[in-house]
C-alpha cells in the first residue's frame, strides 16, 4: 500500500500555553499515583483526625460557655499531647496560675491556645506517620521509571523544558502532601468554626489558617525536593524507596543516640539530624511561638540548604541524559 502526503502538516489541535505545559506532566502523575489502592487508603486515614478533632472543638466550645471543669480538662489534655507532659501536672498548673493571678485568661486567649494545640497534635502526631509512606508510594517511580523506560525522550521531544518537567513532577508530590498536611488542618479549623456557638471565634483564631499554610509549605517543599532527588539518582524505584525511609529512620536514630549520651541542654542543635524532629520544631514554632523553640534559625537554614542542594542535584540528573 503506498504512503502519500509525507512531510510536515499543520497542527489542527489546541496548543498549550508555555506557562501551563507543566500541568500535563502533573496531571499524568496525579492520575497514575491515584491508581494505587494503598495510597487511597492512606489518604482516607489522613482526613479522619481532622473530623474527630472538630468534635473535640465542639465539646470545648460548649463547655466554654459555662466555664466548667470540662474546659480545663480538655485544655490540659491537648497541651499534654503537645508538650509530652502529664495531663494531671498541666491541670494542676492551670489551677495554680488561676489562684495566683486571681482570675482566668479571656475566653479568646484560651480558645486560641486550645485550637493551636489541636493543630499541633495533627502536625506532630498523626500526619507525619502518614506523610512518610505516602511519599514512599508516589515519589520513587516519578523519575526513575522515566529513566529506565526512556520515557524522558518522549517528554523532551515535545516543547517541554527541563524546568517545566521538574515542576510537573514536583506538583504531583506536593498536591498529595498538601492533602496530608494543609487540607486536613484547614478542615479541622473550618469544622471548628461551624460547630462553634457563635462567629466570634474568628476574631480569636483568624491567624491559625495562615500559620497552617506556612507550616505546611515548610514541610512540603523540602520533602518534595528530597524525594525527587532520590528518585533521579537511580533507575530502580525500590532503591529510592529504601533511601527515603533510611533518611528518616537513621536520622532519627542518630538523634536519639546522641541525645542519650550528650548533655540534654545541648540537644537542641542535635535535633537537626532528624527530619522528624526538625519538622516538629518548625510546626511548633509557627503554630504556637510561645512554646519557645530554641535555635529555630538552625532549622530554617538546614531546610533551605537541603532544598537547594536537592534541587541542584535533581536538575543536574534530569539534564544529564540530554547532554551529548
Amino acid at each position: 500500500m503506498p504512503i502519500h502526503n509525507l512531510g510536515y502538516r499543520e497542527w489542527k489541535g489546541e496548543l498549550q500555553s508555555t506557562s501551563t505545559r507543566w500541568f500535563v506532566v502533573a496531571d499524568i502523575g496525579i492520575r497514575r499515583a491515584w491508581q494505587s489502592a494503598w495510597l487511597r487508603r492512606m489518604m482516607f486515614f489522613a482526613w479522619v483526625p481532622g473530623v474527630v478533632m472538630g468534635f473535640m472543638i465542639f465539646t470545648y466550645e460548649q463547655s466554654a460557655k459555662q466555664g466548667g471543669e470540662v474546659q480545663d480538662i480538655m485544655s490540659a489534655g491537648a497541651m499534654a499531647m503537645v508538650t509530652y507532659e502529664s495531663p494531671e501536672l498541666i491541670y494542676r498548673r492551670i489551677k495554680q496560675e488561676r489562684i495566683l493571678t486571681g482570675s482566668r485568661a479571656s475566653i479568646g486567649e484560651e480558645r486560641h491556645i486550645f485550637w493551636s494545640s489541636l493543630l499541633l497534635i495533627l502536625f506532630r502526631r498523626s500526619q507525619p506517620f502518614l506523610l512518610i509512606p505516602i511519599v514512599a508510594v508516589i515519589a520513587p517511580p516519578m523519575i526513575s521509571q522515566d529513566f529506565r523506560s526512556r520515557a524522558f525522550l518522549l517528554y523532551f521531544s515535545r516543547p517541554l523544558t527541563k524546568v517545566q518537567y521538574i515542576i510537573g513532577k514536583a506538583a504531583t508530590i506536593s498536591l498529595y502532601l498538601l492533602c496530608v498536611t494543609m487540607f486536613p488542618a484547614l478542615l479541622l479549623y473550618f469544622v471548628g468554626v461551624l460547630l462553634s456557638p457563635d462567629i466570634s471565634v474568628l476574631s480569636a483564631t483568624w491567624d491559625l489558617p495562615l500559620r497552617v499554610i506556612l507550616a505546611s509549605f515548610m514541610i512540603v517543599i523540602p520533602c518534595t525536593a528530597l524525594s525527587l532527588m532520590l528518585s533521579s539518582l537511580t533507575t530502580e524505584s525500590r532503591y529510592a524507596s529504601f533511601a527515603w525511609f533510611a533518611v528518616w529512620i537513621f536520622g532519627h536514630l542518630t538523634y536519639v543516640v546522641i541525645r542519650s549520651v550528650a548533655n540534654p541542654g545541648d540537644s537542641s542543635m542535635v535535633q537537626s539530624l532528624s527530619l522528624y524532629e526538625t519538622f516538629n520544631d518548625l510546626s511548633s514554632w509557627i503554630l504556637d511561638p510561645k512554646l519557645g523553640v530554641t535555635h529555630i534559625e538552625t532549622r530554617f537554614i538546614l531546610l533551605a540548604v537541603l532544598t537547594a542542594v536537592c534541587t541542584a542535584v535533581l536538575y543536574r540528573r534530569v539534564s544529564a541524559p540530554m547532554e551529548v
